[in-house]
């Protein structure tokens, strides 16, 4: 394996001249490189100027997704060796749908602001609250959701502006259920008003998910609760 290279074919952004394009990289392999340490690899020995996102590298904080092959995976917890082992050159881009700061990086900002807007959070809760295991099994789920936003990137519906977006019915569904929410009617209406029902059920959501939280499979959930409150 000493001499084996990662092939890779990576996207390029600078803002300060609006260039696009890609560039090739050639990374000597090494035993359990991901694709994160590949681009640390790149910027340490290659181009220091190559630009992407990492904090916990352990597949947590979900800040280093990015698309590979034309798919959205966590840089850290995707192994190079598969790849490798093709031979072929591996297309790293951006997420899709998101407004691209530099190389790998994009503008997570909206992401933000409709967390601000759909109350992605408890209001403080007086007294206590015994959660029974079958509730806390169905809100475990959503709240196993790490905003990486891969979802969203894949989710063709995501297009149309006032689509909140898998990610956010995912974590409108978690706080449906939690029995700490007393408001629920304000759920149903902030899931409404992110046009849930215009979801295509393509599933998309589903298989990109790097921690199987299943977002279409909650939306679908999150309807029937919708039919059964009314």
């Amino acid at each position: 394996m000493l001499f084996m290279h990662l092939k890779l074919k990576v996207f390029r952004y600078n803002p300060e001249t609006g260039e696009r394009k890609y560039d090739y990289f050639e990374v000597p392999y090494e035993e359990g490189m991901t694709f994160l340490r590949a681009f640390q690899k790149i910027k340490e020995e290659i181009d220091p100027s190559f630009s992407f996102r990492a904090f916990c590298r352990a597949g947590i904080c979900g800040t280093c997704t990015v698309f590979i092959d034309g798919f959205p995976k966590l840089a850290c917890k995707e192994q190079t060796l598969p790849y490798v082992l093709s031979e072929q050159i591996v297309t790293v881009e951006p997420l899709d749908k998101f407004e691209v700061i530099r190389d790998l990086v994009v503008d997570n900002e909206e992401v933000i602001n409709r967390m601000k807007k759909f109350r992605t959070w408890i209001k403080e809760y007086q007294g206590e609250v015994r959660i029974p295991p079958e509730v806390n099994k169905k809100i475990e789920k959503g709240a196993d959701c790490i905003l990486c936003s891969a979802c969203q990137s894949y989710c063709p519906q995501v297009l149309e502006e006032e689509y909140a977006g898998p990610l956010f019915f995912a974590k409108i569904y978690r706080f449906l259920e939690d029995p700490r929410e007393e408001d629920k009617e304000f759920r149903i209406k902030e899931a409404l008003e992110g046009h849930l029902y215009h979801c295509l059920s393509c599933n998309k959501c589903n298989n990109a998910c790097p921690k199987e939280v299943e977002p279409a499979t909650l939306i679908r959930e999150l309807m029937l609760v919708k039919s059964e409150i009314s």
